[in-house]
Order: C-alpha cells, then sequence, then structure tokens
C-alpha cells in the first residue's frame, strides 16, 4: 500500500493538523545540510524539506530517497526547475544501497523513523551506519510525547495513537506504537550534538552524530 494513496493530499492533511509546525521543525537545523557535501533524504516524500533547502541555494549532491513512487512524482515535480544536483530513488529502506561513488555525510529522516516497530527500526539503524561518512550526521526530526507537564503528555500521546492508526489504515506502516528511536541510535554509538523542540515538546529535531570508532 505505502504512501502513495496520501501523496496529493498529503500537503493539507498535515497543515490542517499542524498548521506549519512540521514544516518549521524540518528546517530547524537548516545549517546543517547547507554545509554538507552529500545529503541522503530518507523517506522525503512530497519534497517540502528538499524544496525548502534548494531554495536556501544548498550547493550539495542529494539523493532523494522515498518508497512511493506517487510521492517522489510529487516531490519532482515541486523542486522542478529549482535547480540543485538531486536524484530520484525508489527504494526500500530495509535494502538500502546508494551508487559507489555517493557516501552521505548528512542523512535527513524527517517524521520516518516513526514508520516502523522498534525491531525493524534496529536494522535499519544499522543499515544507515553503513553508508553514511566517518563522522557524519543524521538529522532526526519526528514526534515525542511531551515530557513538561501531563496535560501536554496526555494531549501527545492521543494525538500520536490517533496518527499511528490513521497511517496503518491508510499507509500500511507497521509501527503500533511511537518507538523510542533515539534509544536506539544512541545504544548504536549515535550521539546528540544539539536538539530543538517545538509544538510544547511534542516535535523535535536531533542532530546525531556516529562516531567513527563505532560505525557498522
Amino acid at each position: 500500500m505505502g504512501f502513495n494513496l496520501l501523496a496529493r493530499p498529503y500537503h493539507l492533511l498535515e497543515k490542517a493538523v499542524f498548521a506549519n509546525r512540521l514544516q518549521h521543525a524540518r528546517c530547524s537545523h537548516m545549517q546543517i545540510f547547507l554545509e554538507a557535501k552529500q545529503i541522503l533524504l530518507l523517506g522525503e516524500g512530497d519534497g517540502r524539506f528538499l524544496e525548502a533547502l534548494l531554495e536556501e541555494g544548498c550547493r550539495a549532491e542529494i539523493i532523494y530517497y522515498d518508497f512511493s513512487m506517487e510521492m517522489r512524482d510529487v516531490a519532482r515535480k515541486r523542486v522542478e526547475g529549482k535547480g540543485g544536483n538531486v536524484r530520484f530513488h525508489k527504494g526500500d529502506i530495509h535494502q538500502l544501497s546508494l551508487p559507489d561513488n555517493f557516501r552521505p555525510d548528512v542523512v535527513g529522516a524527517h517524521f520516518f523513523l516513526d514508520c516502523f516497530r522498534e525491531e525493524e527500526l534496529v536494522g535499519i539503524i544499522r543499515r544507515i551506519g553503513t553508508v553514511i561518512d566517518l563522522g557524519g550526521k543524521m538529522v532526526v526530526t519526528d514526534f515525542q510525547l511531551p515530557a513538561d507537564s501531563w496535560i501536554a503528555r496526555l494531549r501527545g500521546r492521543l494525538l500520536i495513537r490517533l496518527m499511528l492508526l490513521f497511517f496503518q489504515v491508510f499507509a500500511g506502516i507497521s509501527a503500533r506504537r511511537l518507538p523510542d528511536f533515539y534509544k536506539l541510535l544512541t545504544s548504536q554509538g549515535w550521539r546528540c550534538r544539539k536538539k530543538a523542540l517545538c509544538n510544547q515538546g511534542l516535535i523535535g529535531s536531533w542532530v546525531m552524530e556516529i562516531p567513527p570508532d563505532k560505525r557498522s
């Protein structure tokens, strides 16, 4: 099933629930991407972050990697005529494979890791570690349960549960609960270098770095 069915209305659905908050979170660490030489965007979907990146004048070589052909087509059309060195790849993250001359120093995973069960993420994170450059960074933007107040935490738990149910039905994602991707990353040697929170802590963006001696 995948996200083909949601490719075209996805932007409107997101704005109806979150206004511009998710896009703001995606762009929290824009400078990290602008300083990169090669960028891998995982599950980039309809390409709104890619568009923002190109509009900022990004000169890096970029690979867009997504399983949905419809999402890829929407993203390609969105950035048409905006320049940049972008290649569009359709692929399964479980068999992530990149050209031999492409070793990204920055990987973007915006609202992507929450689509998978934790047992799947162990292998996915390990796979990312095999393709990223030595000392490379991964910018993970995703949902989390707020820690500041019980009201925000209750609201966040309800919203996350509804979103997971929605995407299980309409996109066939395997996740049944929000995975603890931060714990999974740190357990494989990744270290948090910077983070940004928004929407009362419901949305976070983390710059994770894998030390050269921990690279899979």
